[in-house]
């Protein structure tokens, strides 16, 4: 059981940091051809950004790897894979009601890490790269 939990983690973990990595990646060349010398002298801040960006894909993936292991086993969630178990209204309303849950979510973590304390222990890095990059 805890190693399934653990499997689950990792693999959200690794699936977090292959998209952001395709993604930033993809993003980050086309930029490159777009405006040549964007990211000139900027390597060593890439690398630290490209560590942290990866040490959050962990922030992100565990916890979906332990409530995708937990729907999957326990049942934790209303995560529904049959259409028509539902009436039809019930897919527009289940998407508008998680978007707003998730948004409440993020503003208010965000406003939490830009308090004093909060920002230096764990936002400040995301502002301290200037010029901004795409990793």
């Amino acid at each position: 059981m805890f190693t399934a939990v653990i499997l689950s983690a990792l693999a959200m973990t690794m699936i977090v940091a292959v998209r952001y990595l395709v993604t930033s990646g993809a993003f980050a060349w086309a930029t490159s051809k777009v405006r040549p010398g964007l990211y000139d002298g900027l390597t060593s801040q890439i690398r630290m950004e490209l560590g942290w960006s990866l040490a959050s894909a962990a922030i992100y993936g565990v916890p979906a790897g332990i409530v995708a292991r937990g729907w999957q086993e326990h049942g934790w969630t209303r995560i529904y894979t049959d259409w028509a178990a539902f009436p039809l209204w019930y897919a527009p309303l289940s998407l508008l009601l998680y978007l707003f849950a998730h948004d409440t979510w993020f503003y208010w973590t965000h406003r939490l890490m830009h308090r004093p304390r909060w920002f230096r222990l764990a936002h400040a890095v995301h502002h301290a790269s200037r010029p901004p990059t795409a990793w």
